[in-house]
């Protein structure tokens, strides 16, 4: 572990200055999607009709997280969101799966970055989207009809989970473009599961919960 995360116990040994600099890019990745991440328009088509390239990346979520038979079906309203948001009958086997990706990427990030720099960028980026996803999200429910607060805690905390796994996917990717000293991300990373659940949520959407073999997109 290198030892910068509190200025006074910063040790400038060559090698923890080789292990910062081979750093920067990864932190750098990170610290642009934060930028790109607070500008997307979250939220903004929830229950509109899903546009072809919605239903490509959709499509390609499912497949890739391993279930090809399912598909993604349009959640139209806040009280159906709010029901299919609270189910019970929700793949667990599906969460599961997005769990051991998610451990998977923080194996592969931890190769080439520090535990305290990885920590320092998604806590900014949480800190960064917090506000704007709430803003969102209450401008999407303005219309809507009377329904619980914490609806909004719901999307907001869906929207940074989601924030979150691209995040992962994109340090783990150029961990491993840094390894084999690639100045660009493999293929790979844009075709994650995780990152194509992101890019739902960039389009607009809400991926509220797969059950059985249904992805109730809102």
């Amino acid at each position: 572990m290198n030892n910068y995360g509190n200025g006074s116990d910063w040790d400038d040994s060559a090698e923890n200055l080789l292990a910062l600099e081979a750093e920067i890019p990864v932190l750098s990745a990170l610290r642009e999607f934060a930028q790109e991440a607070v500008r997307a328009p979250w939220f903004a088509s929830l229950g509109e009709p899903f546009g072809e390239e919605t239903q490509q990346i959709a499509r390609a979520y499912l497949d890739t997280l391993g279930y090809p038979h399912a598909d993604a079906v349009a959640v139209l309203n806040w009280d159906d969101a709010l029901d299919a948001s609270e189910t019970l009958d929700m793949n667990t086997q599906a969460w599961e799966a997005e769990e051991q990706l998610r451990a998977a990427l923080l194996d592969q990030a931890l190769r080439g970055v520090s535990e305290e720099g990885l920590g320092v960028m998604l806590s900014h980026l949480a800190a960064q989207l917090s506000e704007v996803l709430r803003e969102m999200a209450e401008e999407a429910l303005y219309m809507a009809d009377e329904l619980p607060d914490h609806i909004i805690d719901l999307a907001v905390g869906a929207g940074q989970q989601a924030a979150h796994g691209a995040a992962l996917v994109l340090a783990a990717a150029a961990v491993e473009a840094a390894q084999n000293d690639d100045m660009e991300l493999g293929e790979e990373a844009l075709h994650h599961p995780l990152m194509l659940k992101y890019r739902l949520f960039e389009y607009g959407h809400w991926p509220l919960a797969l059950t059985g073999q249904t992805l109730n997109l809102f």
